[in-house]
């Protein structure tokens, strides 16, 4: 049927340019992508390579081969504490036919990759824009969270569980939450404490945030609402903090070994202090990986300084958002202070986010305040730093990853043991590789 005149296409003019074509992703978009599938590919080879089992995986697996998938009426074995959501699915995984190393390792993985996914979307939430590919690299390239996404325990949930709570924050704007993101926040908040123990500290920072943004866009009925969806929060940590309970070993082991990692808060001496303000700086190098060729210690206090001027940024540019990364932070502390929970290593991996944040923004601040190429500059020593450190563990070092060990479990040396060596020159930092201690002589690394 023939069309109306009005309806007939008219042909383009020959002369006329073409509609021009939608714009593509720009150098930065570009380096954000390349950052994502560097780090899957990273997190994929590690998985890969099947290293054997350490210690700890091994004594957590008498827990899970075997097992029913609920049982939680009797107490782990070996001084052994994970949360209930994963132990259920690893002895869910365990079941599979396939080696253990690949099954138990499984859900970690899984972790791993979903914070590749997550880190762009939240630094981009948080973040000036030159800043967003930098923690991209960062993330990507942190050979603990590498290590951590292949190991049969929760560290990995850790992570992807304070990205996603991060993420799911109400963002900036005049504007109340919406529906949506208040099913979405009361939904996640329920169930992520039953996979992860450090993630409640997440949660604490981010429902302050909600009550007092519904407060001052919505009144008192949109804080009421607020306060029930953190009530719901509240009530599942009570829950799963019972179970876990039931499960721990009663003995005082775990106090004893952790004993360490509780924060002298307040300090009583300059020991004390000393300690504490070391303590937090070591959190770049175990577990945040941040790296440079000037060593641990010049690392650290480069680190230091660039957050607290990333803080800076962001507080100028968004107070309710530094409020939200640096909660978890202030959180931790305080459950350290009152022996309630470690303040080390890769039991406060769900810090990574937040340290790794406030460092990039640090960085693109650098770059602002004096030049442009001071960013890049920055950038480059830092994540030559972790490129290093990828290179000799993945290439140098044996596909095994052999790991001596540690009096606190660590994967590598870091800030607390560089400084106790300069203190303590006569004592090692390591044992030595060519006489690496019996497993079966040393006590269960436990968690």
């Amino acid at each position: 049927m023939e069309t109306e005149p009005s309806e007939r296409v008219m042909p383009t003019s020959p002369t006329e340019p073409p509609p021009p074509a939608p714009p593509g992703p720009g150098r930065l978009e570009k380096l954000v992508r390349l950052g994502v599938l560097v780090g899957l590919a990273l997190r994929l080879w590690e998985y890969s390579t099947l290293r054997d089992l350490y210690m700890d995986e091994t004594a957590l697996l008498k827990n899970l081969v075997g097992v029913p998938v609920f049982d939680f009426h009797h107490v782990l074995k070996q001084d052994q504490l994970a949360p209930p959501g994963f132990l259920a699915i690893e002895r869910a995984l365990v079941r599979l036919p396939i080696r253990v190393e690949a099954s138990g390792r499984l859900f970690p993985l899984l972790c791993g990759l979903a914070s590749m996914f997550l880190v762009a979307p939240l630094a981009r939430r948080y973040l000036d824009r030159f800043a967003v590919p930098i923690a991209v690299w960062m993330l990507a390239m942190a050979d603990h969270l590498i290590y951590y996404s292949a190991e049969i325990k929760q560290y990995s949930c850790d992570l992807v569980g304070a990205m996603a709570t991060l993420l799911l924050a109400v963002p900036p704007g005049p504007e109340p939450p919406s529906r949506r993101r208040l099913a979405a926040l009361a939904a996640w908040g329920i169930v992520v404490p039953w996979f992860s123990f450090p993630v409640v500290f997440v949660l604490a920072g981010v429902g302050f945030h909600l009550i007092a943004r519904s407060y001052a866009t919505g009144g008192r009925r949109a804080a009421a609402v607020a306060v029930a969806i953190c009530a719901g929060w509240f009530a599942s940590f009570l829950g799963c903090f019972a179970v876990s309970k039931a499960i721990v070993s009663k003995g005082d082991f775990l106090w004893t070994w952790w004993d360490f990692a509780f924060l002298p808060i307040p300090p009583r001496s300059w020991i004390d202090a000393r300690f504490t303000m070391e303590t937090l700086a070591n959190v770049f190098i175990n577990p945040g990986s941040v790296l440079t060729p000037f060593g641990l210690i010049a690392t650290a206090v480069l680190a230091t300084i660039l957050a607290v001027v990333g803080a800076a940024s962001l507080g100028r540019r968004w107070r309710g958002g530094l409020f939200v990364v640096v909660a978890p932070l202030l959180f931790h502390l305080a459950a350290s202070a009152l022996h309630q929970y470690p303040f080390h290593g890769r039991l406060i991996l769900s810090l990574a986010p937040t340290y790794h944040l406030l460092l990039a923004e640090g960085m693109a601040a650098a770059g602002r305040l004096t030049r442009p190429w001071i960013t890049l500059v920055l950038a480059l020593i830092f994540l030559g730093g972790q490129a290093g450190d990828i290179a000799w563990n993945q290439v140098v070092m044996p596909k095994s990853r052999w790991r001596p060990f540690d009096t606190h479990g660590d994967l590598k040396d870091d800030l607390l043991d560089e400084l106790d060596y300069r203190r303590n020159p006569r004592r090692p930092l390591r044992f030595s590789p060519d006489e690496p201690p019996k497993q079966e002589a040393t006590p269960t690394d436990p968690d």
